[in-house]
């Protein structure tokens, strides 16, 4: 799985086309980003609900995975999280172990408000989640 967590962070941190929405190459934290993080921003959340099916030796990983854009802007936050969905949906990801088999979207996008930063400055989210299948060979 961490293969997969590794290549999705590369795919969003090196994608011009979201650099472009963003304003610059966005920083990809996992699980949370510090306080200090500079907006806008992108959180890789990897769901708790892990499924493995071993046959053989072989293993095929389900997992469910949210990226979550973080921006001062509604609008970017939104269009942030589209670039993040046509880029990641169906995609074919080279992994460092294993093969992706699918990785699709499953539900869709999410904006919210969640608040305010230190700064005062309003925070806008926008969540689009994916379930990705890995397969590993024995």
């Amino acid at each position: 799985m961490q293969a997969l967590i590794q290549a999705l962070i590369s795919q969003v941190s090196n994608d011009a086309p979201l650099a472009a929405i963003l304003g610059a190459a966005p920083a990809v934290y996992l699980t949370e980003a510090p306080e200090s993080a500079a907006l806008p921003l992108v959180v890789l959340h990897v769901g708790s609900g892990r499924v493995s099916h071993d046959f053989s030796g072989d293993r095929i990983t389900v997992a469910a995975l949210a990226l979550q854009v973080t921006a001062a802007d509604i609008n970017m936050a939104l269009t942030g999280a589209q670039r993040i969905n046509d880029l990641l949906d169906n995609a074919n990801i080279n992994l460092s172990t294993g093969s992706l088999l699918s990785c699709r979207r499953s539900t869709a996008l999410h904006p919210a408000m969640p608040g305010f930063n230190s700064l005062q400055t309003a925070l806008y989210t926008a969540d689009v989640t994916f379930e990705c299948q890995v397969f590993d060979a024995a």
